[in-house]
């Protein structure tokens, strides 16, 4: 018995001397879904079946004003620049040769690779080839590189099998979001414990072209197919949040999960929100986001603080009490104390800006067109954008334009067409 008592406290030392102490420096889970818009949870839509984020948004921060960008490219830009990517021409998709980010551009992964973090990119990069992820500050890359792929075959829109591991493509078979979870996982357990990690975990789903594993098709046969594709995202989300807990990791790691864009219509409604992926309306650009640190940020907390994609960088560092190098020129705020409050604070008027343009100051928003037209809605009132006060209330509409004509100050101007024209034609919900 006395010898089993030794065995059993010499097994307890381990597995505490194992878990990552609240006095290191903390760790940082980013997890990006794509193309989940407003009603693909189902804290906001219990017709989906997502769990563990639900129960992500009782241990955390809820937030209901995350804005991403209406297309992929620029999203995942201003999350990792903390800029919008329009100021880099970025206003829609990547496509095959083109440059994402500049060369040489501070981003969230080089500035953490700086501050000694290991840093990891597991998933979508979908900003370029031209050097791709491990030029932009990341140690470790595991995913493809182009806006979609078939979730078995891994092969893109041209044939071609885009899945890579370090720059070296990589053939296996087996259903991506499984084996991006898979890959999280795996990493965690491997980490080099003397080091913190930023770990983005960019899955494709539920982007198209939508598949699902046969068991969660089975599942949800009287359901859409996007229902299951979203339970897989989940189940994933779920396995990876579950081996941060194993590895004693969950006090010391700040987790933040958002979607880059708004779904697409024909697969999900964004009802109240107008309209969807593509445009800068509500629906197109606000998406669900939560952000849990156990004992630092608040628990259970539903926020209707602004944040939009561009913020999260310069919040972060003042999440982990890092200086903002002098290089770096943020368009973004450091929304910190609002996120881990979950309080609503001032905070200062901002952009969405890809094509059209979307301002925000508090409950009023302005959206301007490609070609300059301008329309304004009350967003506490007015959520699916149904009345333009712009001509009602000329003198609030020439106040706040004022001020979008200033933050506009150094954007190039872009062409029309493409992503995001807007309104124009779409046709409401």
């Amino acid at each position: 018995m006395t010898f089993l008592r030794h065995v059993l406290s010499l097994a307890l030392v381990v597995v505490l001397a194992d878990a990552q102490q609240p006095s290191s420096p903390p760790n940082v889970l980013l997890i990006i879904a794509d193309d989940l818009g407003w009603n693909g949870v189902s804290y906001h839509n219990p017709k989906m079946v997502t769990p563990a984020l639900a129960q992500l948004a009782k241990e955390g921060v809820q937030l209901e004003r995350f804005y991403g960008y209406p297309v992929c490219s620029p999203a995942r830009s201003a999350l990792l620049t903390g800029m919008m990517p329009r100021r880099f021409g970025l206003t829609d998709v990547v496509g095959p040769g083109q440059q994402g980010i500049p060369k040489g551009t501070p981003t969230l992964a080089s500035t953490l690779q700086s501050a000694g973090y290991r840093t990891s990119l597991i998933g979508k990069w979908h900003l370029g080839t031209n050097p791709g992820p491990l030029g932009y500050g990341f140690d470790h890359f595991y995913g493809f590189l182009g806006p979609e792929i078939d979730y078995f075959t891994h092969v893109n829109q041209r044939g071609v099998v885009d899945w890579a591991r370090d720059g070296k493509t990589v053939e296996e078979k087996g259903y991506a979001t499984t084996l991006m979870a898979d890959e999280a996982i795996a990493q965690l357990k491997q980490r080099d414990r003397k080091k913190p990690f930023f770990m983005q975990v960019a899955f494709n789903a539920p982007h198209t072209p939508l598949a699902a594993p046969e068991a969660l098709i089975a599942k949800h046969k009287s359901d859409a197919l996007y229902t299951a594709v979203v339970e897989s995202l989940d189940l994933g989300i779920s396995r990876i949040l579950a081996t941060l807990d194993e590895q004693g990791l969950r006090a010391n790691t700040l987790v933040i999960f958002c979607s880059d864009n708004g779904a697409t219509r024909r697969f999900s409604p964004n009802t109240p929100l107008s309209f969807g992926k593509g445009t800068v309306q509500e629906g197109g650009i606000r998406v669900p986001a939560i952000v849990r640190w156990p004992g630092k940020v608040a628990a259970g907390v539903l926020s209707q603080q602004p944040v939009a994609a561009h913020d999260l960088f310069p919040s972060l560092l003042a999440a982990l009490s890092l200086p903002i190098p002098g290089a770096l020129k943020f368009d973004g705020s450091n929304q910190w104390p609002a996120l881990s409050t979950g309080k609503t604070l001032p905070r200062p008027a901002f952009l969405i800006a890809a094509q059209d343009i979307a301002f925000f100051d508090g409950e009023w928003k302005i959206i301007e067109t490609s070609v300059g037209k301008r329309s304004l809605y009350n967003l506490r009132t007015d959520l699916g954008e149904n009345k333009d006060l712009f001509a009602s209330q000329p003198e609030l509409a020439a106040k706040l334009g004022a001020q979008l004509d200033a933050l506009k100050q150094g954007l190039p101007a872009v062409t029309t067409g493409g992503a995001g024209k807007g309104a124009k034609g779409k046709g409401k919900k």
